[in-house]
């Protein structure tokens, strides 16, 4: 089939390549990524699913825009007459043919965009992506995750949840902290909480439900070494009662608050929620509420009712599920328990600890 006349120009050639080639470097990496073993390459989904179909779609552009100039340089040179709008009768064999083809060859293009644009969205909620690609200053946090009882849960499942409106939230706020880290302006060290974080009732529990937890108590055995020449070693038990009761009670115990028949709000006196002069605690199924202010700093009645008031949740307590970073006398415990540091060198405890 001959190609109209008008494709015979640089800057369509140029774009035929380019796509081309783009093509070629999308299925041979596609192919590459779907064999390879051994781990997931956190660069491999931004490459093949995002950047090279940006090249193929650049250079494709290029062709109609390569046509469209050639169009006017002959209508400006008056080499041969052209019409204003091109004319497709089916019952020429060649139009018939050129247009099946059309057809054929943007339903196909229509599809490898679904696909990659799916493909894309997996890439970026992937782990390696958030953690190595994209958040690289949050490295420390991607190893403690992966050391963590949610390895298998992934980041966007906490950082972002479910609905198309926080996934919009996320890519916006996260295009703010791609220009922070590419400046190096983002704040030493990252400030903490996260205000933009999802509540945790949307997050946590989903997995964690408040109305599954019962009034039972667990025995807990610590094992810690002191830092003396023996490395003596040294078992607290504790007795938690843990709690939570169900939805027919009020519950007890250290989750008492979780309960959905109760609510606990507090407004916080410092960036960092560390000082709470003011408590409100709210029976839901009489409606009788509590409130509890600071003797030593107490709020005016303007200052509670500026606030800001906020929900008390899961993440008040549980700050790091994920990225815990233990302190150094923890951390040699552990290793001493886990046989990763012999406990009959003399001081070994005081001296790792210190170092």
């Amino acid at each position: 089939m001959k190609l109209p006349p008008l494709v015979h120009n640089r800057v369509s050639y140029a774009g035929a390549a380019i796509a081309l080639l783009a093509l070629t470097a999308i299925v041979f990496l596609f192919v590459l990524h779907a064999l390879a073993r051994g781990g997931e390459a956190p660069y491999a989904g931004l490459v093949i699913f995002i950047f090279l179909p940006a090249v193929l779609l650049f250079g494709l552009a290029l062709i109609p825009i390569g046509m469209w100039r050639e169009r006017r340089h002959l209508a400006r040179t008056g080499a041969y007459s052209i019409p204003r709008f091109p004319v497709i009768d089916l019952n020429n064999a060649r139009e018939r043919t050129a247009a099946l083809i059309f057809v054929v060859g943007s339903g196909v293009l229509l599809f490898l965009s679904v696909f990659g644009s799916f493909e894309a969205y997996e890439a970026t909620e992937s782990v390696a992506f958030c953690g190595a690609t994209c958040h690289t200053v949050m490295e420390p946090e991607k190893v403690a995750h992966a050391r963590s009882p949610h390895a298998r849960v992934r980041c966007v499942e906490c950082h972002v949840g479910s609905g198309a409106a926080w996934y919009l939230k996320s890519k916006l706020t996260g295009a703010h902290q791609l220009w922070a880290v590419a400046t190096g302006s983002y704040p030493r060290p990252i400030p903490v909480p996260i205000e933009s974080l999802r509540p945790a009732r949307e997050t946590c529990e989903h997995c964690h439900w408040p109305g599954q937890h019962a009034d039972v108590q667990r025995l807990k055995t610590r094992v810690a070494f002191l830092p003396d020449e023996a490395n003596t070693r040294w078992e607290i038990d504790l007795l938690v009662n843990v709690g939570g009761g169900s939805r027919d009670e009020q519950g007890a115990g250290i989750h008492w608050h979780l309960n959905p028949a109760n609510r606990v709000e507090y407004i916080p006196s410092d960036a960092s929620r560390q000082k709470i002069p003011w408590v409100r605690v709210t029976d839901l199924r009489t409606g009788t509420a509590s409130e509890y202010n600071s003797t030593e700093e107490p709020l005016s009645a303007q200052q509670i009712a500026a606030g800001p008031v906020r929900v008390m949740d899961c993440l008040d307590c549980h700050n790091r599920p994920s990225h815990r970073f233990e302190a150094p006398d923890a951390a040699v415990d552990q290793a001493i328990l886990a046989g990763g540091i012999d406990p009959s060198l003399p001081g070994i405890k005081a001296a790792a600890t210190e170092l």
